[in-house]
């Protein structure tokens, strides 16, 4: 909610939906991801050695045509190979990251709901903050939603009105 005060201020009031990082830094000091030296080791790599064999070592007595021919079977690995391929290049460009974004998702509304019904239940108070256009800043920290929406209009009224505006100390 925006807000001109008489002298020409403008102020933004609104109540702060974002965790207060500087606190969980300290609380938390290595939350974040720390690198590591090692990458991991390489598995080993399997040969994918295909043999055909010939008449002579594939058991068929040689007589006649109608048996299994050395171009047909390198017709369908080149076909086989050429369909694994395209599969993987599938999966990898479309598949997987269409997966991913999904994932994501299903995690940000997890936690997102998980987050307001931590701070309804345990009832953390929420921070109501007026910043003006010159840096200046006013920061309350009220307990439940409602009341918090009824002190950020209380706050803009007040400033509206060009009357001092109290910050309540943070609840304990």
């Amino acid at each position: 909610m925006s807000v001109a005060a008489p002298d020409g201020t403008r102020w933004t009031v609104r109540v702060a939906w974002e965790p207060r990082w500087r606190a969980l830094a300290r609380r938390f000091g290595g939350w974040r991801r720390k690198k590591r030296n090692g990458d991991g080791g390489s598995g080993d790599v399997v040969d994918p050695a295909v043999q055909v064999g010939d008449a002579a070592t594939s058991g068929s007595s040689g007589g006649g045509g109608g048996g299994f021919d050395l171009g047909d079977a390198v017709f369908v690995l080149v076909v086989v190979f050429i369909a694994v391929i395209a599969a993987a290049a599938l999966f990898w460009w479309v598949l997987l990251p269409l997966l991913l974004i999904l994932v994501d998702l299903v995690v940000a509304v997890v936690l997102l709901v998980l987050a307001v019904l931590g701070r309804v239940l345990l009832r953390r108070p929420w921070t109501v903050v007026a910043a003006a256009g010159n840096g200046e800043r006013i920061t309350a920290e009220v307990v439940g939603w409602r009341a918090a929406l009824r002190r950020r209009d209380e706050m803009a009224d007040l400033l509206g009105r060009g009357e001092a505006v109290d910050a309540v100390s943070p609840a304990k």
